[in-house]
């Protein structure tokens, strides 16, 4: 009995016991799911107005932001996804796969392609050159948010 309550206070001291408390950590699942979908919609934003400059109808600073805030959102992505907060968008469009979970370090690598592409992108805006910004851009299109919405995202029918 004493060994017990000498673990009990061990435990209690390195502050293992809060993550055995039923509902110590628990989510506002609906309200992650506005936080991601808001998240998202930002990074569609960000991705829409670094277009409108290839196009000719944003200028470069407004591009050089978004692809900076491209960069920084990439970082929040793994706390807008906790454990057991899968379900539709608010539109109903679109839900999280099981993979997200179950393949965590796979859902982080593409969080970090992710990042390095809007890293590439941002390089390119710097850079001046219209022709790899363009490049740039289908890449983190293609090989940053669409690869991990290919594999993590699901589209309800």
């Amino acid at each position: 009995m004493r060994s017990s309550l000498k673990l009990i206070a061990l435990a209690a001291v390195l502050g293992l016991g809060a993550a055995a408390a039923p509902g110590a950590l628990a989510v506002d699942k609906d309200q992650v799911i506005k936080d991601r979908q808001a998240l998202m919609k930002q990074q569609g934003a960000d991705m829409g107005s670094i277009k409108g400059y290839i196009d000719g109808k944003a200028d470069l600073a407004k591009a050089t932001a978004a692809a900076s805030d491209l960069i920084e959102t990439m970082k929040k992505l793994p706390d807008l996804f906790p454990e057991g907060t899968g379900g539709p968008n608010p539109e109903n469009k679109f839900t999280t796969k099981a993979e997200i979970w179950t393949d965590w370090n796979g859902f982080l690598a593409a969080r970090d392609t992710g990042a390095e592409k809007a890293t590439a992108l941002l390089a390119a805006l710097k850079g001046g050159d219209m022709n790899a910004v363009t490049a740039a851009f289908g890449d983190m299109g293609k090989n940053g948010c669409g690869a991990c919405h290919g594999k993590y995202r699901e589209e309800i029918k």
